[in-house]
């Protein structure tokens, strides 16, 4: 039976311990010590209507635990989490990130081995609690191209990058600040060469850069772009449910960004952060969120989501990038994309 004295929030024993329990002895320790603490501070990049929608189930489950969720761009969140875990004063308990940041996030980030672990595929997962660092992606946005149908014909709507580099789209195009990934994956998906060409083509495109999905979204719904590219499958897929005159394709080379979650290293409310990366990577939360806004691909399995990725062509997963390598992305994409 697990002990009634655990060990104290942010204390180097709480994760080994909490690792060494059985699943039903875990979750009763994790409910128990979390309703103690009483609240769990989320460092999230993503959209706040996102994360409402697990924040919300959550809190119908546990409301005597307080969620606050605090919204970050990535360069953000890992500026902020590394300066206060090394600083001895973390501020967040629990970080919602990107796995090609996961480098940099690897040595603030602690070795929990949640319950539902062993229900994900294997390229959904990482780090080990032998390595004092985990993270599951407990979903991945398929990088979709969407247009606005008042001024994209079907005949013409591009269906693949490449398709993107035609001179007919200079000017009528958009995308996000998240283009170091976009290399990297590109990268993976065709070799650095078949890459190169492609990324210099759509560079020249004179694409409007946004500093987010959401804000991508936005300007497609609201007309200041026609075509919007490597936008995840969600953003097209709630606008077009919605009645907007958009239409979108999978896609193609198809990358995929996965959604990470993870425990800070020291966290004050250890016990109501562990719950909470329970609750988000259980099947029924996915599903959940699947239900809540499609166009999303998980990888749990034995559930059911609207996507069944076997009827996809090849996804190439986003990967963790290495600080040094993350540093020359950065420099390329601002010369390339940026400073247009």
């Amino acid at each position: 039976m697990a002990q009634e004295s655990a060990p104290p929030s942010g204390s180097p024993e709480v994760v080994p311990y909490l690792n060494g329990l059985s699943p039903e002895e875990r979750l009763a320790v994790l409910e128990r010590e979390a309703k103690r603490e009483g609240s769990v501070v989320v460092y999230g990049a993503l959209g706040i209507d996102r994360a409402n929608v697990f924040i919300s189930a959550f809190n119908k489950r546990y409301p005597d635990i307080k969620v606050d969720f605090v919204r970050l761009r990535e360069p953000e969140l890992v500026e902020r989490v590394n300066l206060e875990v090394n600083a001895g004063r973390p501020g967040g308990d629990l970080i919602i990130s990107n796995v090609p940041w996961l480098d940099q996030l690897k040595d603030v980030i602690v070795g929990y081995v949640p319950t539902t672990w062993d229900s994900f595929a294997d390229n959904y997962r990482f780090g080990s609690a032998e390595e004092d660092w985990t993270a599951i992606a407990y979903e991945a946005l398929p990088s979709t191209i969407a247009w606005r149908t008042d001024r994209v014909s079907a005949d013409e709507a591009p269906h693949s990058l490449a398709d993107l580099t035609d001179p007919k789209w200079k000017g009528r195009l958009g995308t996000t600040r998240q283009i170091e990934a976009l290399i990297d994956g590109l990268d993976a998906a065709l070799g650095e060469e078949k890459a190169a060409k492609l990324v210099d083509q759509l560079a020249a495109q004179q694409n409007r850069i946004y500093p987010s999905m959401a804000s991508l979204a936005d300007a497609l719904s609201s007309g200041n772009v026609d075509v919007v590219w490597n936008i995840g499958g969600h953003r097209p897929t709630r606008l077009k449910a919605q009645g907007a005159p958009i239409d979108f394709v999978m896609q193609d080379p198809l990358l995929a960004l996965g959604i990470t979650v993870s425990l800070v290293k020291g966290a004050p409310n250890t016990y109501a952060a562990a719950l909470l990366m329970e609750f988000i990577t259980e099947p029924e939360t996915l599903e959940a969120l699947d239900q809540a806004e499609g166009g999303r691909i998980f990888g749990v399995k034995d559930a059911n989501f609207s996507i069944d990725t076997a009827n996809l062509p090849p996804v190439t997963f986003f990967r963790p990038i290495d600080p040094d390598r993350f540093a020359d992305l950065a420099r390329e994409a601002e010369g390339k994309f940026l400073r247009q």
